[in-house]
């Protein structure tokens, strides 16, 4: 459970709520996008493979047909309008695909700035695979399940890693995407990232500890524990100090 922070003086949250609410929404929205792409991706790809399937059978059974007496019209013809269908679901794949992949990567620009390039890189290889003429539909279409899975799981877990802030290296605890937050090496300093004016702000030394319990558990150092961190408020998002 995670503890608001609260300002010194009251002007700065009347002036700050509307950016704090879009701050937030915008955390939830892009969770709730992730997911529910995911579970579109996780029925697209089951439509394809019980079609590529039932192509494969299909193809099979016209060349026995073609075998049989010319009796078998009707049937003939059936078989071509199955066959047809499995072939437009075939060309409906790729621009979904594309579009997915174009989800994912505004998700990831709009989104916390966490593991940005591991995710960046991820993206990179997406697009590499949907440009490989030698790919198939069903590899591009793992790489991209694979991708919003994991995204969908940042929303769920701590994270923890080692990065630049402000020029130098800090160890940063990301908790879920609703807030991250940054410990100096030495451990004397600590701060968190304020969405809404998209920068990173100082903490008092009052959450150091918290924090530090935060990454051993990221890490699995540290069993998991109730974790008592503050959640950004609107007059945080507004400048005041806690």
């Amino acid at each position: 459970m995670a503890a608001p922070m609260t300002a010194a003086g009251a002007d700065p949250v009347g002036q700050a709520i509307n950016a704090t609410v879009e701050a937030n929404r915008g955390a939830r929205a892009s969770q709730s996008r992730i997911d529910a792409l995911d579970d579109q991706t996780r029925q697209m790809l089951e439509r394809y493979r019980a079609a590529t399937w039932q192509s494969q059978q299909l193809k099979v059974y016209a060349e026995q047909l073609e075998e049989l007496a010319s009796g078998q019209e009707a049937e003939r013809d059936s078989l071509q309008r199955q066959l047809a269908e499995v072939d437009r679901t075939e060309r409906e794949l790729l621009p979904l695909m594309l579009r997915m992949t174009q989800g994912l990567e505004s998700i990831v620009a709009e989104d916390l700035p966490f593991l940005q390039q591991e995710r960046r890189d991820r993206i990179a290889g997406i697009k590499r695979l949907m440009a490989d003429p030698s790919a198939t539909n069903p590899d591009r279409f793992k790489r991209i399940l694979e991708a919003y899975q994991i995204e969908a799981e940042y929303g769920r877990t701590l994270g923890a890693e080692r990065t630049q802030v402000e020029n130098r290296s800090v160890d940063v605890l990301r908790v879920g995407r609703t807030a991250l937050y940054y410990l100096s090496i030495d451990g004397r300093e600590a701060g968190w990232w304020n969405a809404a004016q998209k920068r990173w702000d100082r903490l008092d030394g009052g959450e150091i500890a918290q924090i530090r319990r935060g990454l051993r558990m990221a890490r699995e150092t540290l069993a998991p524990d109730l974790l008592r961190l503050p959640v950004p408020t609107a007059a945080m998002h507004a400048g005041a100090q806690p």
